[in-house]
């Protein structure tokens, strides 16, 4: 911008002078006089003496007889002959025209007095104009430095101001957006403080929201109630196999398969009711006595697999808000898990310490790549092996979310196997 300015300069500075050779042309029409037989001019006004004193070799003028082409007075000198003139032909144009060899700017005008008619030519060296153009040049140059930082300032500030006026409500919605699980789907995002242009967006999502949360509502009330009415036939079937059926191998894997079938049926069960649970507001559980009553029932399976098992307690009453009986069998599933999956004289120790509670164990552990996977539905690390239905840990995770406790898979740092720590919350809004 500031090039354009500088190559703007020099236009200005050109018509400038044009225009000021023209009014000269008019002021000086008005100074010619004859007097005897001879052009004379009154040069008594300030400025034209000002003007061709200063300008001397750079600005000049002559005086042409129309008729004879003759000239008749020059602004200087006649032994010079006009300095400026000299090897200009007396035959140029009316108004403004350039010699390009010399670099010189010629104005002609036709003027009349006492009754003769006469070309007033003026003669411009370009000097002048590099003289005009060094003297606008800086103040040009400064303005539009001024100008260019001023807009540049204002740019920026209004940037910023139209950055954060977008990023502000997008960074809202995102949070709300963020927010929304599948634990918690009845959550809507609201349109206060969104801008006219995303209410359309925000409500066609809330209302994919309002149809996901009504299509998963129908998908857990389909579970519930297809697990719910297996039970029966699975019952009626195992009972025929055990009464109606003489031993013999086939028919113990046949029951064993029906067992097998009853066990997801009744762990589906579990799910949907974890997933369809009202939080209870029951009295606060004492950890101590629940993991302790677990960890007595379980310890003999531990002992039978020639297991070190270990129970350490820190705290007489660490109070949790939650279902007893609930809670009970996330405990007991997740010891039972570590037994189970732990080798014969390995080690499984259980920590209870500021509501944290910790089942590690010797065994091989869990790849970290798998971890995530441990609490997806129906997934189990060999998809060959029946011992268990897969979703267990679902259950488990489902369960805990409607206490605010959270559960996570690590290494154990004491043990190198496989650790579960299960985090409870003093202060919930659920409670």
């Amino acid at each position: 911008m500031l090039f354009m300015f500088l190559s703007y300069s020099h236009i200005f500075a050109d018509l400038i002078l044009k225009n000021s050779m023209s009014a000269l042309a008019e002021s000086m029409a008005d100074t010619f006089y004859i007097e005897g037989n001879k052009v004379k001019q009154d040069d008594s006004e300030l400025k034209l003496r000002w003007g061709f004193d200063a300008l001397y070799s750079n600005f000049g003028y002559r005086l042409v007889h129309k008729k004879n082409n003759h000239v008749v007075l020059y602004s200087v000198p006649n032994n010079t002959e006009g300095y400026l003139f000299k090897g200009v032909s007396l035959d140029i144009p009316i108004q403004h025209s350039r010699l390009d060899e010399s670099n010189m700017s010629l104005y002609r005008e036709e003027i009349q007095f006492e009754g003769k008619a006469y070309f007033l030519d003026i003669a411009r060296n370009d000097l002048i104009a590099d003289f005009a153009n060094e003297g606008i040049e800086p103040a040009i140059v400064n303005v539009a430095i001024g100008i260019i930082t001023a807009a540049f300032f204002v740019f920026l500030v209004m940037s910023v101001l139209a950055i954060k006026l977008i990023i502000k409500p997008a960074k809202s919605l995102t949070q709300q957006i963020e927010m929304i699980k599948p634990d918690a789907l009845k959550k809507r995002i609201s349109l206060e403080s969104v801008p006219q242009e995303f209410i359309p967006v925000v409500s066609s999502l809330n209302d994919a929201l309002e149809r996901v949360e009504e299509s998963f509502s129908q998908q857990k009330r389909f579970i519930a109630n297809a697990a719910h009415e297996l039970r029966t036939p699975l019952t009626i079937l195992l009972n025929r196999l055990e009464l109606k059926f003489p031993a013999s191998m086939e028919k113990d894997n046949l029951i064993l398969d029906v067992h097998f079938i009853s066990r997801i049926v009744e762990q589906l069960l579990d799910l949907s009711r974890a997933q369809n649970m009202e939080v209870k507001r029951k009295a606060s559980v004492n950890l101590n006595d629940v993991t302790k009553n677990v960890c007595s029932h379980l310890a003999p399976a531990a002992i039978a697999k020639k297991q070190e098992f270990a129970l350490d307690v820190t705290g007489d009453h660490l109070l949790a808000k939650a279902d007893e009986g609930e809670l009970t069998v996330v405990i007991k599933n997740i010891i039972e898990n570590a037994i189970k999956h732990s080798p014969s004289n390995a080690q499984v120790k259980v920590t209870l310490a500021d509501l944290i509670l910790t089942i590690e164990d010797s065994g091989e552990g869990i790849p970290e790549h798998l971890r995530s996977k441990v609490f997806e539905r129906f997934w189990r690390k060999n998809q060959s092996d029946r011992s268990g239905s897969g979703l267990g840990m679902a259950i488990i995770k489902e369960t805990l979310s409607h206490y605010d406790a959270s559960i996570r898979i690590d290494t154990s740092p004491q043990l190198g196997g496989t650790l579960f720590e299960i985090k409870f919350s003093q202060e919930s809004d659920h409670f």
